[in-house]
């Protein structure tokens, strides 16, 4: 299983990962103590000591509940989804900091409502202290309460994380104008009406791959003759393919070239068209081959120096 693991990862990162004693199948043995199993549980804590931070002692500190809770009021949780933000982050900070003893139960209410900002949290403490009447004024609400009373304040408003907004002020709602008997309606965006219109766009565009995906699938490949590039004498438009290339053909019909029973290109001899490096075509080699062998225009019986050397041949 380490192996596996150490695949995961970048080459740098891995050649430190199976770099360490642990990652060894056994200890070596000193002495007259015998060589012991390492697992691979060994092997992740050695690997997880390399980075700082990764203790479950240290996962999370008071620091950074107090930043969390500052950031919030500066950038002001005004919106059902602003608001369920923070509920969600503070929720996963506290609750641990509480589990390990880092905060009490006080502490963290109070933490919650410092970074509600101001104008939500006079609508807020107006609801509880009607809901709460036995509440003494001197304690914190509780998380929950406090999260209750938000959402039923911002109910209607966008769900969406929004514009953050300066100094935890609370934005002024503003009302619908009519002009020319025309209604304005309300500047927020339901969540259900935006799933709607991704989920219409998305649909959309699936559509529009499969239709184009049956169409290449049913329009048979046909090469680019346009673009097509002739081996045999180095031209555009047109290719080897049988009947296609006149030069090519005209060569076969002086004898100079013939084709194999695998309708392979071949020299009148049978052999293998040769390569000479500093030349491109095959019309350009078969020509040198021809000037060296002026005998075997015609296909018949091989002359000594027919065949080209092997290093030569395509």
């Amino acid at each position: 299983m380490k192996e596996y693991a150490a695949r995961y990862v970048m080459y740098n990162t891995a050649e430190t990962w199976t770099g360490l004693s642990k990652f060894a199948a056994t200890t070596i043995p000193v002495g007259d103590q015998a060589a012991t199993a390492i697992s691979y549980k060994n092997w992740k804590e050695a690997v997880i000591c390399l980075y700082p931070g990764t203790e479950e002692s240290t996962r999370y500190t008071v620091n950074e509940l107090h930043q969390l809770v500052q950031d919030n009021f500066d950038l002001s949780a005004c919106t059902l989804g602003t608001f369920w933000t923070y509920y969600r982050k503070f929720q996963k900070i506290s609750r641990w900091l509480l589990q390990h003893g880092k905060i009490h139960a006080n502490k963290e209410r109070r933490l919650f409502q410092q970074g509600i900002p101001t104008l939500l949290w006079a609508k807020i403490a107006r609801r509880l202290e009607i809901l709460k009447l036995t509440h003494h004024p001197e304690d914190p609400y509780d998380v929950k309460d406090v999260y209750k009373a938000g959402n039923w304040h911002l109910k209607g408003t966008d769900t969406s994380l929004g514009i953050p907004r300066a100094k935890g002020i609370l934005p002024v709602p503003t009302q619908p104008q009519a002009a020319n008997n025309t209604v304005i309606t309300n500047s927020y965006i339901k969540k259900e009406d935006m799933e709607a219109a991704i989920s219409t766009k998305v649909a959309s565009a699936m559509t529009q791959i499969e239709t184009m995906i049956n169409t290449q699938l049913s329009t048979p490949c046909t090469p680019n003759a346009t673009n097509s590039l002739c081996h045999f004498c180095g031209k555009l438009g047109h290719t080897m393919s049988r009947g296609r290339c006149n030069t090519l053909e005209q060569y076969i019909c002086l004898g100079r070239v013939r084709r194999g029973t695998d309708s392979k290109v071949v020299l009148s001899t049978g052999a293998n068209i040769p390569n000479y490096p500093e030349l491109k075509s095959y019309q350009e080699r078969v020509d040198k081959w021809h000037r060296r062998n002026p005998s075997n225009v015609a296909t018949g019986t091989l002359s000594g120096n027919a065949n080209p050397d092997a290093d030569q041949c395509v």
